[in-house]
C-alpha cells in the first residue's frame, strides 16, 4: 500500500513539473513571438513618427497618424516615452497631438495600475502631455513609490497654470497625511509664482506640519511680500513653527526683522534661540551685536556655536568681540567657543 501512494506521489509530482515546464516554454514562445511583432510595428511607426515630424506641416501629420495606429496603444506607448525624452519644446507639439487623440483617456485610467512599472510608463508620458484636467489624477500618486512620486512631480510642475495650483494647494490643505517631502519639492519648483496661494494658505487654520513647511518655503523661495505673513507666528506656542520663522527671517533679510528674531533669541527653548542667531548673523544689524556677544555665554553649546560664527559674520567687528570674549576668564566655556570660532575664521578665511 504504501508503495502504491509512494508510486502515485511520483507520478503527480513528475506530471506536475512536467507541466509546469511546458507551460513556461509555451509562454516563452508566445512572449518572444510578441515582442518580434511589436519589434516590426515599433520600426513601421517610428518610419512614419519620423515623417510626421519632418512634414511641413507636422499637426496635421500628426492627426493622420493618430488615425492608422490608434489601435496599437501598447506600442504608441513605448514610441512616444522614447520620442519626448528626445525632444525639446515645440518640436512635442505633433507628439501631443497623438498622446490626446490616441491613448490620452487609457494612460489616466492606468495611472491607478497595480502595477509599478504600469503606473511609471504612464506618468512618464504626462511630463510632457499633462493639462490641469489631470492634477488630481497626479496629485494621488505622490504617495506611491518615489520613482513614480517624482515622475508625478515632474508632470505636476509641467501644467503649473494659475488653476492648477490653486488645485495643488487645495489638496494639500485637505491632504490629511500628507507627504511633505513631495510637496516641498512641488512648492520649491514652481518658484515664486506660489506666492498669492501661499499667503492665502498662511491665513488658514491648518495643522502645525503644514504651516510650519509653508513658512519654510517663503524663506527658501525668499519671498519678501510674506514677510508680515509670517512674523505673526513668531509667538505661536509649538516650537517647531517659530524655529522655522526664525530660519526663513534670516533667509529673506527683511531689515524690520531684527527685532523678531531679537525676541525669539530670548526664547524659552534653546533650539528656537540658536537658530535666531544664527538668523541675526546673516541681516548683520549693527544694533544686535550685544545680543550676540551675551549668547556666547548661554549654557547651550548650539546657542553659543551660533552666536559665535553669527558674530564673524560681521566681519573685524565681530572678530574684535570674539577676541574680547576668548580673553575673558569668567566663562571657560564662551572663551573656548569664542576661541574655536575665531580658529575656524583663520583657516577658512570666513565664517562657517
Amino acid at each position: 500500500m504504501l508503495s502504491t501512494v509512494a508510486l502515485f506521489s511520483f507520478v503527480y509530482l513528475f506530471l506536475l513539473s512536467g507541466m509546469l515546464f511546458l507551460f513556461i516554454f509555451v509562454r516563452r514562445l508566445v512572449v518572444q513571438a510578441r515582442e518580434r511583432r511589436d519589434r516590426a510595428v515599433y520600426e513601421a511607426m517610428e518610419r512614419d513618427l519620423l515623417e510626421v515630424l519632418t512634414d511641413a506641416d507636422p499637426v496635421r501629420a500628426a492627426e493622420e497618424f493618430s488615425r492608422r495606429h490608434r489601435g496599437r496603444a501598447r506600442v504608441l506607448k513605448s514610441l512616444l516615452v522614447a520620442y519626448r525624452e528626445a525632444l525639446l519644446g515645440r518640436a512635442l507639439e505633433p507628439l501631443r497631438v497623438v498622446f490626446e487623440r490616441t491613448i490620452k483617456a487609457r494612460c489616466r485610467r492606468e495611472l491607478r495600475s497595480p502595477w509599478l512599472a504600469t503606473r511609471l510608463q504612464n506618468v512618464r508620458l504626462f511630463v510632457d502631455f499633462s493639462s490641469p484636467a489631470e492634477t488630481l489624477d497626479l496629485v494621488s500618486l505622490l504617495h506611491d513609490k518615489p520613482v513614480v512620486r517624482l515622475a508625478a512631480l515632474n508632470a505636476l510642475t509641467g501644467i503649473a497654470s494659475r488653476d492648477t495650483l490653486a488645485i495643488i494647494f487645495d489638496i494639500f490643505e485637505k491632504d490629511p497625511e500628507p507627504n511633505l517631502y513631495a510637496y516641498s519639492n512641488i512648492f520649491h519648483s514652481l518658484g515664486p509664482r506660489i506666492e498669492p496661494f501661499l499667503r492665502s494658505s498662511l491665513h488658514r487654520d491648518l495643522p502645525v506640519v503644514k504651516l510650519a513647511l509653508l513658512v519654510e518655503m517663503a524663506g527658501r523661495l525668499l519671498l519678501r511680500g510674506l514677510y508680515a505673513d509670517i512674523v505673526r507666528f513668531a509667538g505661536h506656542p509649538d516650537k517647531e513653527l517659530r524655529i522655522r520663522v526664525a530660519r526663513a527671517l534670516g533667509h529673506l533679510h527683511v531689515p524690520a526683522a531684527s527685532r523678531t528674531l531679537a525676541g525669539l533669541a530670548a526664547d524659552p527653548d534653546w533650539a528656537v534661540q540658536a537658530q535666531a542667531l544664527r538668523s541675526l548673523g546673516y541681516l548683520q544689524d549693527w544694533k544686535t551685536l550685544p545680543l550676540l556677544t551675551r549668547g556666547l555665554f548661554s549654557p547651550n553649546w548650539h546657542v553659543r556655536h551660533n552666536a559665535g560664527f553669527a558674530l564673524a559674520a560681521f566681519g573685524l567687528v565681530g572678530v574684535l568681540e570674539l577676541q574680547e570674549v576668548a580673553a575673558q576668564r569668567a566663562d571657560r566655556f564662551a572663551s573656548d567657543m569664542a576661541a574655536m570660532v575665531l580658529d575656524s575664521v583663520i583657516l577658512t578665511g570666513g565664517p562657517a
